[in-house]
């Protein structure tokens, strides 16, 4: 029986492998750069991302009027008001302000490039477009939109029952010791053993990182289940400034000041201007030991005119579910971490390759000496 079950395992592991395995790879390799869009962005177009600035920088009341004039609309030549802001990410990058645009069959995200020192707009692009969005989109959706996402999403199920193969063929190995469960030794032996020990040996990081990146693309199937145990806090949909009374709306610097008093200390990270008169302020900050580095989840929702606070959410009020929720992205792409976590992700998304090309060679050579054992027989029959 304990024979019969192994083989079963193996057949799994095997074609598993072989088939979603390549897109293991793929993923893989395009999550290990990842791990590092943005200095690879900035790298590659420094006129757009970075400033040779210096001095005092502008209010970000001026970043955003200057986006505002200089945004020369989505791909149809349409023009709309400031999505969203978000802070340099660096002391010499510049200023993202989101625009939304295209149609709602195929809606456009653009970003316009802000000089925070002297306010002239460094250019805009459409997310996506640039190599670093196109390698995003591969990784997140095979550039194949939801459809693809959905796939990717089944396609990382798959993956985790093929890790959890593995970890159950290696497991037996054990009773000859670790240090020969691990081994790595030359000759014919050379791609079962490199195999099994990188896979051994990364298998519960790449388990980690595979279950994140389910989640993150079949959130409405996990998400419900996390619900059972405690709800996931959003704001309210039916927020409201008051009515304007010929009242001015509060400038971006001033909400940001206001907001700041809820969250002492913490660090701005990005700003919703309010949608149309009765729109509020949306004011997001990063306090000090939020799991996640590149997006702040303490968030402030000010009526636009009095400043008064209509909705607060921080990481001391997470349910269960924000929670886990919130550490997420941050698994994923290694943040949580901070620097040596970066870069085992980006070594870890080497490890697929390396499972792939050993593994078709042990199933290829496998294939070739049940090929001339068929050939033997036959051979022997015809005698």
């Amino acid at each position: 029986m304990k024979l019969q079950f192994r083989r079963l395992w193996l057949v799994v592991h095997r074609w598993l492998g072989l088939t979603a395995g390549l897109v293991f790879v793929l993923i893989g390799l395009t999550g290990s750069l990842l791990v590092f869009d943005h200095a690879i962005d900035e790298w590659m177009h420094p006129q757009l991302l970075l400033t040779e600035g210096t001095g005092e920088r502008k209010l970000l009341a001026e970043i955003i009027d200057a986006a505002n004039a200089g945004y020369q609309g989505d791909s149809t030549g349409t023009k709309s008001e400031a999505l969203a802001v978000v802070r340099p990410r660096i002391e010499q990058g510049v200023w993202t302000v989101w625009f939304s645009g295209g149609t709602k069959e195929k809606p456009e995200f653009i970003a316009v490039y802000v000089d925070p020192y002297s306010a002239e707009v460094n250019g805009q692009r459409a997310w996506g477009t640039d190599p670093m969005g196109i390698i995003y989109r591969l990784h997140f959706r095979l550039l194949a939109g939801m459809f693809g996402g959905l796939a990717v999403g089944i396609i990382g199920v798959v993956l985790l029952v093929s890790l959890v193969s593995g970890i159950v063929l290696w497991w037996p190995l054990l009773k000859g010791g670790l240090r020969a469960a691990l081994a790595i030794r030359r000759g014919s032996r050379f791609n079962y053993d490199l195999h099994k020990t990188v896979g051994i040996t990364t298998a519960l990081f790449l388990l980690v990182i595979t279950f994140t990146g389910v989640y993150m693309e079949l959130p409405f199937i996990i998400k419900p289940v996390l619900n059972l145990v405690s709800a996931e806090t959003k704001p309210p949909k039916d927020m409201k400034s008051g009515e304007a009374s010929e009242r001015q709306p509060l400038t971006a610097d001033e909400a940001i000041a206001i907001a700041q008093k809820q969250f002492p200390g913490a660090k701005f990270d990005h700003l919703h201007p309010p949608e149309g008169e009765e729109g509020v302020y949306e004011v997001a900050f990063r306090q000090e030991g939020e799991i996640q580095t590149s997006f702040g989840r303490s968030q402030v929702y000010l009526d636009q005119y009095s400043g008064e606070v209509v909705y607060m959410h921080a990481p001391n009020q997470f349910t269960g579910t924000d929670h886990f929720v919130a550490w997420q992205f941050p698994l994923h792409n290694g943040e949580a971490l901070g620097i040596v976590g970066r870069w085992g992700v980006f070594v870890l998304g080497i490890a697929p390759a390396i499972l792939y090309v050993t593994g078709f060679l042990l199933w290829y050579r496998g294939r070739k000496s049940r090929q001339k054992q068929k050939n033997r027989r036959a051979q022997v029959a015809s005698v």
